[in-house]
């Protein structure tokens, strides 16, 4: 080995060492190889002198670098990073879950592929099309985001062996036809629960409407030939057609244009098993294949079988419990509200006077037949209370001042949950939000019109509702009305607000007695209750309606 050779292997031991970690102290090695060194020397020195070697000395440096290096990585193996086995583990076991997770994925989205295609080939639609409607979209969407969500869902199918499993469940159920979802109601062997009914009922009246509504905008272009007689339209709108039929979609025009709708109860194809459905939901359905009744605030269908209709709503409006923030809920109770105001109202193209300023005898036939129950309960009592006006002074006020809130207390007045009979025998109600809600509108609209006609429509239990409401908020001109002239409205003691109150009772047989109960809170000001009794006088058009009569603690 020349200088130049050995100056080189230096150089690379003394780079290989610096890369180690200072786990041993290189100076007191060198020192410790000096001192052996010299205590070598001396030795020899004693015995046989021999000729000093200008590589003797490195020689043993590189002996004994070497041997720091190899205890330098038996070290680091050992000392420097002793969890490097637990982290191989924990390594081995994620990419173990990341290749299962990998292969789930994989065999998932050849299922998602093929039911989404076995979709589309029933629905009879081109890819491109198939891929713009919006319930394909969400559900292609909700594949693509998958591998982004494979650390978290990772996760949840540790505690949770099933996850996956219902994660495939929920997917591919979105891609159900409309065909297949009703068919899902053949699985019940006897009739179904509201609740079971409507849940039914929100899914599949979005997917059928998202469907229908692809078809119908593909009836565009047969707007002219829809017209005709159907022996005469061409093959591809027949096909159309088939189509759309064999989902439960039938063809109606809406006044406007020709449009699908799904009609999977009413319609002429309907299944048998339909019939399962809990009855009250039935009026979700009707509208779902009729659409709105009114088109331009005027009636699209005839005056009877708009009332018919409503009479199904009725029934439904009646059985759902449901609040503001329910959109299917609010929209049947808007069509149920505006139609029957028109209906009572009459419109333009179907007036309710004679050109004389009369009422015509077709429209006291219809407030008769209103009446007698023929269309529901909601609206007999306020058919009544016209028909009577009208038949002594010829006029109503009750019609003039009809609004959709009067409509809509007709269904509270029937609701099961607002009055209900105790134990005691007496019929309550639950002054909670909604009730104080309901009251507060009422209120608003007496104040708006003064307008007294509307006081002789309300029940006993309305009346202290009212008197309640207005005298909380310190209206006591309101509240003095609702009072026959000899009580005074001063010695009635101030509370602040109708929440001060828990509930009404109608006590006994009779509704003239009526009982406020007191919150606890409150106990200190009012007292435990409030008592009220109630008398009929008679109005100027020959009616009557309820005063109070007496307060008592």
């Amino acid at each position: 080995m020349d200088d130049k050779q050995f100056e080189k292997r230096m150089e690379l031991l003394k780079k290989s060492y610096d890369r180690i970690e200072p786990q041993l102290d290189p100076e007191a090695v060198f020192v410790q190889i000096e001192a052996e060194n010299t205590m070598q020397q001396a030795e020899e020195s004693n015995t046989t002198q021999k000729p000093p070697s200008k590589w003797q000395k490195p020689a043993v440096w590189i002996a004994s670098i070497a041997s720091v290096l190899l205890v330098g990585v038996l070290v680091s193996s050992y000392v420097i990073n002793p969890s490097t086995f637990v982290q191989t583990t924990e390594q081995k076991q994620e990419q173990k879950q990341d290749q299962e997770y990998d292969e789930w994925l994989s065999n998932f989205t050849k299922k998602y592929q093929e039911k989404r295609e076995q979709m589309r080939k029933e629905l009879d639609i081109p890819e491109k099309e198939f891929s713009e409607i919006s319930l394909i979209q969400n559900a292609d969407n909700e594949v693509y985001s998958l591998p982004k969500r494979k650390e978290m869902f990772l996760e949840i199918q540790t505690v949770n062996n099933d996850f996956f499993k219902g994660l495939e469940t929920d997917i591919l159920d979105d891609l159900q036809t409309p065909r297949e979802l009703i068919q899902y109601i053949e699985t019940y062997e006897g009739l179904m629960t509201f609740e079971e009914s409507y849940y039914f009922y929100s899914i599949y009246s979005y997917r059928a409407e998202d469907i229908a509504l692809y078809y119908s905008n593909k009836l565009a272009q047969y707007e002219k030939v829809l017209s005709q007689k159907p022996t005469s339209f061409p093959a591809d709108l027949n096909q159309l057609i088939a189509s759309a039929n064999n989902q439960y979609l039938e063809l109606r025009y809406n006044g406007e244009s020709f449009e699908f709708k799904p009609n999977a109860v009413f319609g002429k194809d309907a299944p048998e098993y339909m019939d399962r459905l809990h009855p009250d939901i039935l009026g979700y359905f009707k509208y779902l294949a009729t659409g709105s009744l009114l088109i331009g605030g005027e009636l699209r269908y005839s005056i009877e079988d708009s009332a018919t209709i409503l009479r199904l709503y009725e029934q439904t409006l009646l059985a759902d419990n449901s609040d503001e923030y329910n959109d299917n809920f609010n929209v049947l109770k808007g069509e149920f509200e505006n139609t029957w105001l028109a209906i009572f109202k009459g419109t333009e193209t179907n007036p309710i006077r004679t050109k004389t300023g009369q009422y015509k005898p077709e429209y006291m036939d219809l407030l008769t037949i209103i009446a007698n129950g023929e269309y529901g309960e909601a609206m007999r009592e306020t058919a009544q209370l016209i028909l009577d006006e009208i038949k002594v002074t010829g006029q109503s006020k009750t019609l003039e001042q009809l609004t959709t809130y009067d409509i809509w207390m007709g269904i509270l007045h029937l609701r099961k949950d607002i009055f209900m009979q105790t134990q005691d025998g007496t019929t309550s109600i639950a002054i909670d939000d909604n009730w104080i809600e309901q009251t507060k509108l009422l209120y608003n609209s007496y104040v708006e019109t003064r307008d007294d006609t509307m006081i002789d429509t309300l029940n006993p239990i309305n009346i202290v509702s009212l008197f309640l409401y207005a005298h909380g908020v310190g209206d006591r001109d309101i509240a003095q009305r609702l009072l026959t002239d000899d009580v005074d409205i001063n010695a009635v003691v101030q509370f602040d607000g109708m929440e001060s109150f828990t509930a009404l009772h109608a006590i006994g047989d009779s509704s003239l007695n009526i009982r406020a109960t007191v919150k606890s809170a409150a106990h200190g000001v009012i007292g435990q209750q409030l008592s009220f009794k109630l008398t009929t006088v008679a109005t100027e058009n020959g009616g009557t309606r309820y005063l109070i009569s007496a307060i008592n603690n």
